[in-house]
């Protein structure tokens, strides 16, 4: 997918979780957002494999989600404010299969040859607010989960 064809959005309104997330340990707080971030985004893909075409069934084969809290990827996000990203992604897993990254954007935008089948765009378009929701709720789980095992580590290291 082109760079411009990239979709951005800015959450608004999660001060509150974003002050309790900073007051976890780093650790605790980049696993925190990344768990989130997969598990918001667990619908999309199951959707995405809902309409990917299944000629031999090695495109769906290759759909995963992943988060990262890699500077390097985060310096390349506009405003400069991101703490995660977390996406939906079709391709090769390994170089082992034959599915590679071009294959599925040949079938979601199509090419001279063959029409547009388009399956990640339908999956997330419309949906945006849902995402949210899910993260919202997936992040209040995970850092109560979190100050609780903080609570029992510096709870720990006290005794020693």
């Amino acid at each position: 997918m082109a760079k411009k064809d990239m979709m951005t959005v800015k959450v608004s309104g999660l001060k509150e979780l974003d002050a309790a997330l900073n007051g976890l340990d780093l650790d605790l707080r980049k696993k925190t957002l990344k768990a989130a971030g997969k598990l918001a985004l667990k619908p999309v893909a199951d959707r995405v494999k809902q309409n990917v075409p299944k000629d031999t069934g090695g495109l769906a084969e290759t759909i995963r989600i992943s988060a990262t809290n890699d500077l390097r990827r985060l310096r390349k996000v506009k405003g400069k404010k991101a703490a995660m990203i977390a996406s939906v992604n079709v391709g090769r897993k390994s170089k082992r299969l034959g599915v590679t990254g071009h294959q599925a954007l040949a079938v979601e935008y199509g090419t001279s040859k063959t029409p547009a089948q388009p399956f990640l765009r339908p999956a997330i378009s419309g949906k945006e607010k849902v995402v949210f929701m899910h993260f919202r709720k997936e992040l209040r789980k995970g850092i109560e989960k979190s100050a609780r095992t903080q609570y029992r580590r510096s709870k720990r290291n006290s005794k020693l």
